[in-house]
């Protein structure tokens, strides 16, 4: 018996791990080498990889997206890692093992449902994002799949600034930014105070992102800005990230064919990370929730109502279980805590803080009072010592009058014969007496 139960166990782990092989296999089987070497692959290779790392939802102005799942709420592109500057300018590290596709290929949007979701594409450039820069930051934030560009040509990008991810001028080059971002609260401020330096072009056939100046930023940081040359990198090491040795970036960056494919709830491993139903619908009331408790205020709706719907809306009849404002009677209604102007709750929030730090600086004057006294009395306790140091020193002629009579009188005080505790009293009775009991 226990034989046979060994023998399941193991016939079992054997087919996870078959299957697994076998999926990894598959997907590998999805790239193809040219004659010149170099790897090409097909938008059904993106369906395949990426499903280990996330999920692939249908959108209507899109089509499939794919969005990362155990992440944060607070997550966003192009935060895990960092910038080096290459012979195709400013290219983008990333940490996570999906960043060989999605910060390479293809472009993010913020989906009012999903949250982040990325949109796979077949133009390989070194980052897709637009920049900021001024006031002694620079920021970046990425590009829409809306937004195209004109090689050199300046792009005209009007993005939300929540959007953007800013850091100090000298720390752009740090290699964990995640400790050098601005508040999200600051990003508003730093946004109007900077300005748009969003430039792409192309060279050699290859999309070269300029962003930041490097004269400028070399002069900001006191050092030479590290040129790299990027090179290719082996499929089977994509998702450990690109290799950064001497003076070479290794990438895996493989052709992208624009050939048809099937969709993923089509593909026998990208399937199994498609989001449809119950599902879908999980992460919807998810995203919102977060960003309920992000804001502090109730989630929109998914869609901002038409015209035609609040017409409708105001030529409801009555509700008959609501009941009405008599006639004459002025309807009011209560602002809700949420719908508050943001100026109120900063301007209460900044009176209290004031309050706090006045009452902090009243108890630190306090103490410090108390401490003064306690020194001068201190100083005045140890003048006495010492004067009284002196004064036994002295000859007793040589003492002031009125010290040499308070000693005098204190000499006959002690000279005195001490007088019986019971003087001026009436004798008591004896000792005996008071312990016999009365007589009867």
């Amino acid at each position: 018996m226990k034989t046979m139960r060994t023998l399941f166990l193991s016939l079992i782990l054997l087919g996870v791990t078959a299957g697994t092989g076998f999926a990894a296999t598959s997907i590998s089987a999805g790239i193809r080498i040219g004659p010149s070497g170099h790897a090409s692959v097909d938008v059904g290779f993106f369906y395949d990889d990426l499903a280990t790392y996330g999920n692939w939802v249908e959108r209507p102005n899109y089509g499939w997206a794919w969005r990362p799942h155990r992440v944060a709420s607070s997550w966003r592109p192009y935060q895990a890692g960092h910038w080096v500057w290459t012979d195709e300018g400013w290219t983008w590290i990333s940490d996570e093992p999906y960043g060989w596709a999605t910060y390479h290929y293809g472009r993010w949007y913020d989906d009012p449902d999903y949250g982040w979701e990325w949109i796979p594409g077949d133009q390989w450039a070194p980052a897709w994002v637009a920049w900021q820069e001024g006031d002694d930051y620079v920021g970046w934030a990425p590009l829409p799949p809306s937004v195209d560009f004109r090689p050199g040509i300046e792009l005209s990008v009007s993005l939300a600034p929540e959007l953007y991810i800013f850091v100090p001028e000298r720390q752009f080059l740090a290699p964990r930014l995640s400790g050098y971002f601005a508040p999200r609260a600051d990003c508003v401020r730093l946004y109007h105070s900077t300005r748009n330096i969003t430039r792409y072009n192309v060279v050699n056939n290859r999309v070269f992102n300029q962003g930041v100046q490097v004269d400028r930023l070399q002069r900001v940081v006191g050092r030479p800005v590290p040129r790299y040359q990027i090179a290719d990198l082996n499929a089977d090491q994509r998702h450990q990230g690109a290799r950064v040795a001497q003076n070479r970036v290794a990438i895996f960056r493989p052709q992208v064919d624009k050939v048809k494919v099937a969709p993923p709830p089509s593909r026998p491993i990208a399937k199994r990370a498609v989001m449809t139903g119950a599902a879908a619908a999980a992460l919807v009331a998810a995203h919102h929730a977060n960003q309920g408790r992000n804001t502090g205020n109730v989630p929109p709706a998914t869609h901002p109502q038409t015209k035609e719907e609040r017409r409708q809306i105001a030529q409801a009849p009555p509700n008959p279980k609501v009941k009405q404002p008599g006639r004459g009677a002025r309807e009011t209604e209560p602002v809700p805590q949420a719908k508050r102007p943001p100026a109120v709750h900063q301007e209460a929030q900044q009176q209290r803080n004031q309050q706090r730090q006045a009452e902090r600086q009243a108890a630190q004057q306090k103490g410090e009072e108390q401490k003064a006294q306690r020194e001068l009395a201190q100083q005045q306790r140890a003048q006495q010592r010492q004067a009284q140091r002196q004064e036994a020193q002295q000859p007793r002629h040589q003492r002031p009058p009125e010290r040499q009579a308070a000693q005098q009188q204190q000499g006959q005080q002690r000279q005195a014969p001490p007088q019986p505790k019971n003087q001026g009293k009436p004798p008591g009775k004896p000792r005996d007496e008071k312990q016999k009991p009365p007589q009867q």
